[in-house]
């Protein structure tokens, strides 16, 4: 959300500014105090309040709130500049700084009568309706679960892997988007018995933009080897020569992909594999694949188990009351593990009352028809429209990263509290906060874990494509990446800073 962020920004900018002996007597101590108050009361304001209803007004004010609070940081910020380059000590600018705190006012006002008009009609929508569902304790997890509706297809898998054939086989995973073909492949590739019939497993993604010599990289490291230098295909061969492999390319667009690295995988007759996951159907069949799986939709069932380990943390619902509307959510999410995966998480940490959450069944039934990727990325908009506020610009902020990209936490962190993003909190360091919302962003199953520390905390994350899809597209109706200084249109300028950042400091030692 670009008004929290903005206002977060704000407030720590006066915090520093007033605790700065020089600066704090360059400005007017009483509009300062003001300003910081009427700052302070927006974002108790967006904290407190869904804001992000969906209405017009709704989006309008959090749009207000956004640029009141960016022209109040434009206007410190070139004082300071003005400040430090005249040498002299006058007060800021009374008429700019009174205009914001005005405007703040006002928006204050609006949002008072707008949060009134809400609960009045959440009020007459819920009369009658006793729907408040009591915690039952305890929640029983699953624990590590076998995939939902892939049993079958993992025998297959693993059948065809450890087959009595001497020739190198290929075997493609097919299937749209969200389907479950990398959760499927995973499946495959951890099992203990696939650990132990091979001398080597090594996975790559491959993604739509790509370079062979990435894709060589990613598989000599995935089996501890170095990733860089020269002749990297070269090495990977040597590797690979004499030994039974398992390697994985994982989200492969094209033939010319896979052209460009097959002549590195050896066929040395002893029953090595190579396992390509795609959404199209044309590449399984031209990279010559002995055996192809395409994905389907999840049955009735499946997708129900699915969700109750998601949404409740168990194999079925606890709770009778929400059992119709949880099967209605279900039938919208049609059969698509990622949609239903990502709701649930969401749903998770949801109000458990009937009225919430048959207004996120309305709200998917009110998708208009639309492309397969469209429709999907309004289902997953949900989880993201339904954030809390302080978890909203850390999440799109992500959308920086490129696609299929392992992300360092460490440096995720850094940038969310570079950014401006973390409200300080007593006795806590503003690491430690943000490290609580990368948690909390995997716990609603937007953010995926790459890879656990030995202490348990997440080292690397990333974002599936779709989710990252949804990033990008939020961002770009907000104006997210262009939010935190008015100097143009520089979204795209912002990007490639950030890319060029993270590919120096994010590729390297993770």
């Amino acid at each position: 959300m670009a008004a929290y962020a903005a206002l977060v920004s704000v407030m720590n900018i006066i915090e520093q500014m007033m605790s700065h002996p020089r600066l704090s007597i360059v400005f007017d101590k009483k509009q300062i105090e003001s300003l910081g108050e009427k700052a302070d009361g927006l974002l108790d304001f967006i904290t407190n309040t869904n804001i992000d209803g969906g209405s017009k007004q709704a989006s309008d004010l959090e749009s207000q709130i956004a640029s009141a609070a960016h022209a109040a940081e434009d206007v410190i910020e070139s004082h300071i500049f003005d400040q430090i380059h005249a040498g002299s000590s006058h007060g800021c600018s009374l008429l700019d700084l009174q205009q914001i705190i005005e405007e703040m006012d006002g928006i204050m006002r609006k949002g008072a009568e707008l949060k009134e008009k809400w609960r009045a009609r959440e009020e007459q929508a819920a009369h009658g309706d006793v729907d408040v569902v009591e915690e039952k304790q305890p929640l029983t997890t699953t624990g590590k679960a076998s995939p939902v509706g892939l049993e079958d297809d993992v025998i297959h898998i693993m059948d065809k892997l450890t087959i009595h054939q001497s020739k190198q086989l290929i075997i493609s995973i097919v299937g749209m988007g969200g389907t479950g073909k990398t959760t499927l492949a995973l499946n495959v590739y951890e099992n203990s018995l696939i650990q132990r019939h091979f001398d080597i497993r090594a996975w790559a993604t491959v993604s739509q933009q790509y370079s062979a010599h990435e894709i060589f990289s990613k598989l000599l490291s995935s089996i501890g080897q170095s990733g860089s230098g020269n002749d990297l295909g070269v090495k990977l061969h040597q590797t690979l020569c004499g030994r039974r492999y398992l390697i994985v390319l994982d989200d492969i667009w094209s033939v010319e992909a896979w052209d460009e690295v097959r002549l590195y995988f050896p066929d040395n007759g002893n029953g090595s594999r190579i396992v390509l996951t795609t959404r199209l159907s044309d590449v399984a069949s031209d990279c010559g694949s002995s055996s192809c799986i395409t994905m389907k939709p999840l049955k009735k069932d499946q997708s129900w188990v699915l969700f109750c380990r998601n949404a409740f943390q168990q194999e079925h619902c606890p709770y009778p009351q929400l059992e119709s509307v949880g099967n209605k959510i279900v039938r919208l999410c049609r059969g698509l593990p990622l949609s239903i995966v990502v709701i649930g998480g969401f749903l998770l940490k949801s109000p458990r009352t009937v009225g919430f959450r048959e207004d996120v069944a309305k709200n998917i039934k009110s998708i208009p028809t639309s492309t397969e990727k469209q429709e999907i990325l309004d289902v997953l908009s949900l989880s993201y429209s339904h954030l809390p506020p302080h978890l909203k610009p850390c999440f799109l902020y992500m959308g920086i990263f490129e696609e299929d990209r392992e992300i360092r936490a460490s440096r995720i962190i850094k940038l969310w509290v570079a950014e401006g993003f973390i409200k300080p909190k007593r006795a806590q360091m503003l690491e430690e906060i943000a490290e609580g919302y990368l948690n909390d962003l995997v716990d609603r199953n937007l953010v995926l874990v790459g890879r656990y520390r030995y202490n348990g905390k997440i080292r690397s994350c990333r974002l599936h494509d779709l989710i990252r899809d949804l990033c990008l597209k939020v961002s770009e109706k907000d104006k997210f990446f262009y939010a935190k200084r008015a100097l143009g249109n520089m979204t795209e300028e912002r990007r490639f800073i950030c890319h060029d950042f993270i590919e120096s400091e994010d590729v390297h030692g993770m």
